[in-house]
């Protein structure tokens, strides 16, 4: 399942496949780093995101730990800034940075809640903006 959400989802922007993996009642926190966001429709979003800043974005998972209705997965995630994140403009420059997220499934086996945090320093750094300003 943790590979497909990568494979389908993320990487393969397959958007039909969301609905399938993704609960309808999902959460993804990333606080305080990003507004909560609820609903399977915030996946699109967050993916659609990802490719307009990034158009060879790519999540490399390099670890998984399966416990119970639970996952912690560790990923590479690289690309290349085409466009803006957040307030920083395109750079063209390229990026590799780490991830950390934990997932709860439902009983359908359906992802219910992804709660992330990413090394989002590293990839500013790498941007050319150390302030993270």
């Amino acid at each position: 399942m943790i590979e497909r959400l990568f494979d389908e989802v993320w990487n393969g922007r397959q958007f039909d496949k969301i609905d399938e993996l993704y609960a309808p009642d999902f959460v993804a926190d990333y606080r305080p780093f990003a507004p909560l966001r609820e609903g399977s429709e915030a996946v699109q979003g967050m993916v659609e995101r990802a490719w307009e800043t990034f158009p060879d974005y790519h999540e490399e998972m390099l670890a998984i730990v399966v416990e119970g209705d639970q996952a912690a997965v560790h990923l590479r995630i690289t690309g290349t800034q085409h466009g803006a994140w957040g307030p920083l403009p395109a750079t063209g420059r390229r990026v590799e940075f780490e991830e950390m997220i934990l997932f709860t499934f439902a009983s359908d086996g359906r992802v219910a809640r992804q709660r992330g945090i990413a090394d989002n320093l590293t990839a500013l750094n790498q941007l050319g903006n150390a302030s993270g300003a």
